[in-house]
């Protein structure tokens, strides 16, 4: 440490007299390091790597980008899962459908493990992540084993898991059926969990814009009348309970608290897509003829319920919990966490206080879930990581991360908000180091398995949903280079086509502000509707339109709005390269298909397709029908884990054109070798044996995948801690203080942080020598914490604001010490010594500070009995200002 950056320190103890000096010993050059924030040799299943900040980077080198690669595992692992049929099954489905638990060897081959029936109780939010994924992995590739997949599981649901007729909540998903048989039907006396009925409907309501099928549509409108039929109305009370049915349910604590966000979300779907009332059941029951506009209401009601009740009571842990199926849950976790933010992010104006209320709650999530020793919750690296909560899962500190990305990420853009975005940039690369390419996933941070092995839903159903959209928010950072996808959309995606000259969609609905945001391999030309032609390029989206952000390389961003328009191509100089059938080398027999003249058919064991081509990516084009049956695809000779299944189910009333069957990009740019084997088997559901080919895309298009580095905050940080504020604090040269959440404290395993170690009560003495005495009035307290500071490059200065009265003075067993990036600066320290008193304010002010692995990590220890604290603390750059004058207003 250079000896400069102690001088304010030495100034701020001078103003104490004598006294204060003896208190304290200030340390400057050869200062003992002391841990904070872990850098490790490897993460999951893969050897670290960093920038040259110091940073978590990605361990993937192909063009397409980490993300995308570990995507595409979880989709091809779904895609490859192996499948059951009756007598064992009561339908024809892949095992994840029934059963989620599983093994997966070294080589990828899949194995189902048998299931007890508590264990049963995941189906909801298997399914629910399952639907939701695959809508969104359609849009980005236009995939149809994502509308076949998808189809299995709704129908499956609506066959086996539904209530009887006669059920007091009739035809009602059992969302947790733990006294149902697994294999077969739900038994109504499991448990009927609210927010997971929500979160599958909103699945289901997207699955039905995609495919158009009406008994989907059906039986979610029926879902949303009772809940909104059977609300509690009492003021002041929470409008649902978490269950259906508390009698079947194991514990007595059975509220609901944060769940009620996925209730919203699937209402506002409803409301969206024109089903704002109640059917004929649900006004009999509720005996109101006149509430048609009932969902509209409920939903109305749990807004309220959440910005008035709820959010008031925001550090509170299990404000934001009771979400998990298989305990009662009665603390912060990730999935709540993240529907509450986006919930609020996607309603500025229901939530005017949105911008302060989503960042307290995700970063609040830190705190709370990083108290145990044996989890290890911290930065790595820079990167946070941290377990599901803080009752579980030991050293998974992967999903958790990967799930809260998502709304980082969001609050990045939609605030502008470079803490936000970065954040979700190191959380995600470091989250992705789980991943092999033959579907194995290692979530203990230190290598191997603590979930992952056992649980299919979390290793890849869970894993596809988050990430895509993460690569809807951070296109530039983690979109695949030189490829084209739709990654974000506020309509649905209902149909795509990724063609040599560009892409054509078109969406569910489009309603006003319906915009799509495309990464492409091109400079759009040209932007057209179906309705009214060319769309004109603008300098922003205030009406219909197109901007674009050109990327190096010749990628572009280009954003759509369109409004009243429900489809839309975009054309270009695409890099793709089409081979049609009659430059494909062939085997055995093939026939001309019904479809268009380029296609052809075979259903022959052994009929094969073969293509040389020289590039980075490929793309095996074909048909998907009813009658679609089974290939298998050798890539260089290789045999490849997933292969290709032309299935599409009848009940899919979209007209889907040429698809990809087969993909594969972040290949090394050179020759390689594609062919297709006909099997002559199908899948249980099909109605043929017949393979459905148009020809081949490849693409040697290259660039490199950015995933960025650098980034970060380096403006001012100022951090009041113990304040369970809402609203950020003013100081008095204008200076905003946000609520300090960022920081590790080991209190054990279930502890609550904030009840723990946050002074969320404020002095009730005055403070004085400060023009801000409300900076100096709460505060953390305990032996041991450590606050994360995430920053970008520079040089930064540290303000640390104490007031002593809580702790007695001198502490007994000493003062505290404090290290910042690893080394102490002070040591001792009686704050109420060296402020001349308790009850005054003092700063401790330190220059000259340059990140570790992109942090400014500030430990605060205590020897003795006493806790160490700290009131405030600002991290800002350049110098901070002299420490002679104690409080200087937050310089």
């Amino acid at each position: 440490m250079d000896r400069r950056k102690s001088t304010h320190v030495s100034r701020a103890f001078r103003r104490g007299g004598g006294a204060a000096l003896l208190a304290v010993a200030v340390l400057a050059g050869g200062a003992s390091r002391t841990s904070a924030a872990d850098v490790k040799e490897s993460y999951y299943a893969h050897p670290a790597v960093h920038d040259v900040y110091g940073v978590i980077a990605p361990w993937y080198k192909g063009q397409n980008g980490q993300l995308d690669f570990r995507l595409r595992i979880a989709a091809e692992t779904l895609k490859r899962y192996p499948w059951v049929e009756p007598p064992a099954a009561v339908s024809a489905a892949p095992h994840y459908v029934f059963n989620g638990h599983w093994r997966i060897d070294p080589d990828g081959t899949i194995t189902p493990r048998p299931i007890p029936d508590w264990d049963n109780g995941d189906l909801g939010q298997r399914a629910a992540y399952v639907l939701a994924g695959m809508v969104d992995y359609y849009r980005y590739t236009g995939d149809p084993a994502a509308v076949a997949i998808m189809t299995v599981q709704a129908d499956a649901l609506l066959d086996h898991g539904l209530t009887p007729a006669d059920h007091p909540w009739p035809n009602f998903l059992i969302s947790v059926p733990v006294a149902g048989k697994p294999y077969g039907k739900a038994d109504p006396a499991g448990m009927i969990q609210l927010d997971i009925v929500a979160e599958v409907g909103v699945a289901l309501l997207r699955a039905y814009q995609v495919t158009g099928n009406d008994r989907w549509f059906e039986a979610a409108k029926h879902w949303g009348d009772l809940l909104a039929a059977k609300r509690d109305r009492t003021p002041g009370a929470a409008p649902w309970g978490r269950y259906a049915n508390p009698e079947h349910v194991r514990w007595k604590d059975v509220q609901q608290t944060g769940g009620v966000v996925f209730l919203l979300e699937f209402f506002d779907e409803l409301i969206r897509i024109g089903h704002a009332g109640l059917g004929d059941y649900s006004i009999r029951l509720a005996g109101r003829a006149g509430d048609l506009d009932a969902i509209v209401q409920a939903r109305d009601a749990g807004r309220a319920y959440l910005r008035d009740t709820l959010l008031p009571a925001w550090t509170v842990n299990d404000t934001w919990g009771r979400n998990y199926w298989d305990w009662n849950d009665p603390v912060q976790a990730e999935n709540v966490t993240e529907f509450a933010a986006r919930y609020m992010m996607d309603h500025p104006d229901v939530f005017p206080n949105w911008r302060e209320d989503a960042r307290n709650v995700l970063s609040l999530f830190f705190n709370h879930t990083s108290v145990d020793p044996a989890g290890g919750g911290d930065a790595y690296s820079g990167a946070w990581a941290f377990p599901e909560s803080n009752g579980c899962c030991g050293r998974s500190l992967w999903y958790g991360p990967m799930e809260l990305a998502v709304p980082l990420a969001q609050y990045g853009v939609r605030a502008r908000s470079a803490w936000g975005r970065e954040v979700a940039r190191r959380m995600q690369i470091l989250a992705t180091y789980d991943g092999h390419d033959t579907g194995v996933s290692e979530d203990n941070i230190d290598g191997g398995f603590v979930v992952n092995a056992d649980w299919f839903k979390i290793a890849h159903p869970m894993a596809l949903k988050h990430l895509l959209a993460t690569v809807a928010w951070l296109p530039e950072e983690f979109g695949p280079a030189r490829e084209n996808h739709i990654v974000r959309s506020t309509a649905v995606v209902r149909r795509v086509t990724y063609g040599p000259r560009g892409v054509s969609y078109r969406t569910f609905d489009a309603p006003e502000a319906t915009i799509d945001v495309l990464r492409l391999a091109f400079v759009p030309e040209a932007v057209e509707g179906d309705v009214g032609g060319a769309l004109p390029r603008r300098e922003d989206l205030d009406g219909n339109g197109y901007t674009v952000k050109p990327l190096p390389g010749g990628d572009s961003i280009v954003e759509i709005r369109h409004d009243g328009i429900l489809g839309v191509t975009v054309s270009g100089n695409s890099p793709e390269r089409v081979a049609a059938w009659g430059e494909l080398t062939r085997a055995g027999t093939w026939t001309d298909a019904d479809t268009p003249a380029d296609t052809r058919r075979s259903d022959e064991e052994g009929a094969t397709v073969e293509f040389t081509f020289k590039g980075n990516r490929v793309r095996l084009m074909g048909r998907a029908m009813p009658d679609g049956g089974l290939a298998e695809v050798y890539l260089d000779g290789v045999k490849q884990l997933v292969g290709v299944d032309c299935w599409r189910p009848r009940s899919d009333v979209v007209e889907r054109g040429s698809v990809p069957l087969y993909e594969r990009n972040g290949l090394a740019n050179g020759p390689h070798a594609l062919k297709l084997v006909v099997l002559g088997r199908k899948n249980p559901l099909s109605e043929g044996k017949r393979v459905y080919i148009d020809g081949v895309e490849w693409s040697d298009a290259e660039g490199a995948a950015d995933a960025g580095a650098g980034g970060g905050p380096t403006d001012a940080q100022r951090m009041i801690f113990g304040h369970a504020g809402r609203e950020d604090v003013r100081d008095s040269t204008g200076g905003l203080w946000r609520p300090g959440t960022e920081f590790v404290v080991r209190l054990g395993a279930g502890a609550d942080s904030v009840a723990g170690s946050w002074w969320t009560e404020p002095t009730a003495t005055a403070i004085e020598g400060t023009a801000d005495p409300e900076l100096y009035r709460y505060g953390v307290h305990a032996r041991d914490f450590t606050v994360n500071v995430t920053v970008g490059p520079g040089k930064y200065h540290a303000r640390l604001k104490f007031a002593a009265g809580r702790i007695p003075s001198p502490p007994p067993g000493g003062g505290m010490t404090i290290a910042i990036n690893g080394e102490e600066v002070a040591r001792d320290l009686d704050v109420a010594a060296a402020a001349g008193g308790p009850n005054r304010a003092f700063d401790l002010v330190l220059d000259d500070l340059e990140p570790r692995n992109g942090l400014i990590d500030v430990r605060f220890q205590s020897p003795g009995d006493a806790h160490a604290f700290v009131q405030a603390i600002e991290i800002g750059p350049g110098p901070g200002g002299s420490g002679t004058t104690p409080a200087t207003g937050g310089k």
